[in-house]
């Protein structure tokens, strides 16, 4: 260790470690960059459980709901019945329904 500067010795220590770091995270850089992109999501995903056909999110009452493009089923994700069912809508859920479907 330097007597006459006892953080030369620490200095050098961490560019060297820095300078390690820096090339491996570029390494994994390169290599996620390389590796074609996974989509993660299930082949059903979006697709009505009825007809699968493509689904589409609509806006309902303040909440957004999923509606088949082909044949216009209307899909709740859990709790969002309930959120349209006590929402302040004029005439409340069944108003808002037609308005969907018109």
């Amino acid at each position: 260790m330097n007597t006459k500067n006892p953080n030369k010795s620490h200095s050098t220590e961490e560019e060297y470690f820095y300078r390690i770091n820096k090339e491996l995270i570029e390494r994994k850089r390169q290599a996620q960059a390389a590796r074609p992109a996974i989509d993660i999501r299930p082949p059903h995903w979006m697709k009505c459980p009825k007809c699968a056909g493509e689904m589409a999110e609509i806006e309902l009452a303040g909440i957004r709901v999923d509606q088949c493009g082909s044949c216009l089923g209307i899909y709740f994700d859990h709790g969002e019945l309930e959120i349209l069912i006590e929402s302040k809508e004029p005439k409340g859920f069944l108003n808002a329904m037609k308005r969907v479907f018109s």
